[in-house]
């Protein structure tokens, strides 16, 4: 999956079902709910930048690899 420098969306993420499944396991408490319209056009670097210091690096790395290989 192409996260275009961490500026594809939210929605866009999630709009894919494998790449979905995959924040759903991870972080099952904020992805298993419906985002609003407009939570869905943050970009992915504006999410890591509101929620990226309370998880750990590692698990963040990890995923955004799993992201890009989806």
């Amino acid at each position: 999956m192409d996260l275009r420098n961490r500026q594809i969306t939210v929605g866009e993420i999630l709009d894919r079902p494998d790449a979905r499944a995959l924040l759903q396991k991870r972080f099952p408490l904020v992805f298993k709910k419906q985002f609003s319209p407009s939570a869905k056009t943050v970009t992915l670097d504006q999410l890591l930048a509101l929620v990226g210091g309370f998880l750990p690096q590692k698990m963040v790395a990890d995923t955004l690899r799993d992201l890009e290989r989806l």
